[in-house]
This record gives structure tokens, C-alpha cells and sequence, in this order.
């Protein structure tokens, strides 16, 4: 019985047109002989030449997709907002709306202890409003621009709040509240453009956080009216304003210091070293 293969189609042996072939095999083409290559059809569309812009499109296809995710994430009042969702007696902060948005164009604002720059959100002035509660800092670090934060002459009581967190910060105003206990010594560690610290009239105690001493920037520090104990680290930046007075302070005074007014040792002063 007669094979079936023998009534199959043969393939055809001549070349194809020169418009079949891709562009890479061109130079085989004039090859004679033996040493001509098999003919190879790839279709244009599937051509190696189509992927050379392959990069292009991996990084736009990146670009996209940060753009996606960062649109994700929370507008400024969103962040204030839940921020405002954490303190206590708020009532001062009542003009705080998913109606409005804190900056406007002009730098004026439409929210309550909003300093705004060129219609970005600059700072945090929330002073004398009654403030208690909890400072989320889990939220307030997601503001990128934020460069100072004042909660002085309110109600806010217990730890003093991983301020380092928001290391854009170049002022940071606690002064008379109700902020107890040690402060970790690394406390400002990180928080290079950090230039005021105002921790009077609070009732921290043990040492001065000694990270204090690595703010390359610092100009104003205040630390009066607490229970610090043990001895004055040895701050070395060009301090405009400094006050260590009323607390228990004990030991020499660091020759960094040495140039300061005696007033800002009032109370339990320590002696000259």
C-alpha cells in the first residue's frame, strides 16, 4: 500500500521576496553556494527590528506607572484632616473642610494655623487653641514641604512625639504644654536643617538629649522650666538664643557655652568649669 506522504504538497524551494526577510539577514542574502543560509521568513510585524525600542518602552511604561501610584496617595487636606481626626478639643479648627483647601495662590490661606508659601503648605502655627490629644505623626510625615510646627500654649501631655520623623522640619515650638518624661537621647538625630527648639515650660526630665549637638544649623535652643538633670552636653553651634534655667542641672558648664549669659543658667545654675 502506497504511502500517504507521498500525496502531501512539497514546499516550495525558491527564495522568498526580499521583503519577507528580516532586516538583520540582509547581509546573508548575497551569500552563494554553500555557504548561502537556509531562507528564513519572518513576518514584518514580528521583525526583531520592531523591539529595538524596547527600553523606551519599559520606562515609559515606569514612569506611568509611579505616576499611577503616587496619585494615590493624600492631598494636603486629606493629611490634615486625618491629622485634626486625632486631637482633642478641636473646636479651634473648625475651618478645617474637605470644602476648601488650606493654601491659595496668593500665599493667603483658608485654614486656621496654615502657613502657606507660594501655595504650598509651609508650616503648622497651631498655638493658644485649647489643643490636646495625640500628635499623629504617622500622618504629619507625609508632608513633604513641612518646615515648621508650632503646638506652643496648649494641652498636650505625656512623651515628647518622634519629631525626627519629619526631618524637613527647621522649627519645632513645644514650649508650655505638658510634655513629660526622658527624651531618647537620639531624639533630633537625622534632623540636619532643624534651626529652633523651644521645649520650655514642659516637665521633661532626665539628661539633654545629647543629639542636639549634631544639628550643624541650630540657633535657638530652649529648654527652661523643666526637670533636665546630669550635665549640659557640649553644644558647639553659634547659638543666638539659649536658655537651660530652672531645671537641675549639674556639673561644669561646656566651654561652648562658656560665652552665654548667666541668666541662661538661672535656678540650679552649674559653675564654670
Amino acid at each position: 500500500m502506497p504511502s500517504k506522504l507521498h500525496h502531501l504538497p512539497k514546499l516550495p524551494l525558491h527564495p522568498l521576496p526580499p521583503q519577507h526577510y528580516s532586516p538583520l539577514l540582509k547581509p546573508f542574502l548575497t551569500a552563494k553556494g554553500a555557504h548561502a543560509p537556509p531562507p528564513v521568513r519572518v513576518p514584518p510585524h514580528c521583525s526583531i527590528m520592531a523591539f529595538k525600542d524596547k527600553p523606551s518602552f519599559v520606562l515609559v511604561f515606569l514612569l506611568v506607572s509611579l505616576h499611577f501610584v503616587a496619585s494615590l496617595g493624600l492631598t494636603d487636606s486629606e493629611i490634615l484632616l486625618k491629622f485634626k481626626g486625632s486631637l482633642s478639643n478641636a473646636s479651634a479648627l473648625s475651618d478645617w473642610s474637605d470644602k476648601t483647601t488650606p493654601c491659595t495662590k496668593n500665599n493667603a490661606t483658608n485654614w486656621a494655623g496654615v502657613i502657606c508659601v507660594d501655595g504650598i503648605l509651609w508650616g503648622l502655627q497651631l498655638e493658644n487653641m485649647g489643643l490636646a490629644g495625640k500628635i499623629d505623626m504617622e500622618t504629619l510625615q507625609a508632608l513633604p514641604d513641612l518646615k515648621t510646627l508650632s503646638i506652643m500654649n496648649n494641652n498636650f501631655d505625656g512623651p515628647m512625639p518622634e519629631f525626627k520623623k519629619i526631618v524637613s522640619l527647621r522649627a519645632l515650638y513645644l514650649s508650655n504644654n505638658r510634655f513629660s518624661g526622658v527624651i531618647p537621647l537620639d531624639a533630633f538625630d537625622g534632623m540636619l536643617k532643624l534651626k529652633k527648639v523651644y521645649l520650655a515650660q514642659n516637665e521633661f526630665t532626665g539628661a539633654i538629649p545629647s543629639s542636639l549637638t549634631a544639628l550643624p544649623k541650630l540657633l535657638d535652643l530652649r529648654l527652661e522650666g523643666n526637670q533636665f538633670t546630669g550635665q549640659l552636653p557640649d553644644l558647639t553651634q553659634n547659638l543666638l538664643s539659649f536658655s537651660v534655667s530652672n531645671n537641675a542641672l549639674e556639673g561644669p558648664i561646656p566651654a561652648g557655652l562658656s560665652k552665654m549669659d548667666s541668666s541662661s543658667f538661672s535656678g540650679e545654675l552649674p559653675s564654670y568649669h
